[in-house]
């Protein structure tokens, strides 16, 4: 049996090949340029009330109004999403260390309690991303962070001086910013909370 040969078509395949190569070579790297995640927006003022040297207490507390998401509850055979899901997040100590990790709450984010002191949010906003906050815990009062829809964070913060609130790059208000107060007679803290049907300012 004679086997013929054909040169310029095995060039021609080579070529083919190579050009192949370099086209999925090419749109793998502009998929992974695609894919890689953006660093988060950093915000610079502090959220929370001033520490003070007092050494009571150790205790304060944090809830963050992280980006949200409708779940089908459990048993739910329609399918319908009515459930409100907070997006998880993480609390940094000043060093960048992972201090812990929130499994953060339905309905209502949950309220964490942590040891007086300075630390960094990472957490996932409604408008903005990756966002990463500096906030301190004081002994005995709340710091709330919001990161939710604008519309939210603008009903949450109605009525508040523009000058008392720490805002984000875009303009929304996420917190009460960092200042010098005297704790209420009840040990109330200043608050703002939020829920998709309500949101209320205390100080």
């Amino acid at each position: 049996m004679k086997i013929t040969t054909h040169p310029v078509q095995g060039i021609e395949t080579n070529k083919t090949l190579r050009l192949r190569n370099v086209v999925l070579s090419l749109a793998a790297s502009i998929l992974a340029a695609g894919c890689a995640v953006a660093p988060p927006t950093v915000v610079h003022e502090t959220v929370g009330p001033q520490i003070t040297a007092s050494s009571g207490g150790q205790a304060g507390y944090l809830t963050v109004y992280s980006s949200s998401f409708w779940i089908t509850p459990p048993g739910d055979d329609e399918g319908n999403p009515t459930v409100l899901s907070y997006t998880d997040y993480d609390v940094r100590s000043p060093d960048g260390s992972l201090f812990k990790q929130v499994v953060n709450g339905q309905d209502e984010p949950v309220r964490v309690m942590l040891p007086k002191g300075r630390y960094v949010v990472e957490a996932a906003s409604d408008s903005a991303g990756m966002i990463d906050v500096p906030v301190s815990i004081e002994t005995g009062r709340s710091t709330i962070v919001h990161l939710d829809r604008e519309q939210d964070s603008k009903e949450a913060f109605a009525g508040i001086p523009s000058n008392d609130l720490v805002r984000l790059p875009n303009g929304q208000a996420i917190g009460f910013r960092t200042r010098q107060t005297q704790p209420s007679p009840s040990g109330s803290p200043m608050i703002a909370g939020r829920s998709r049907d309500r949101s209320v300012a205390i100080q």
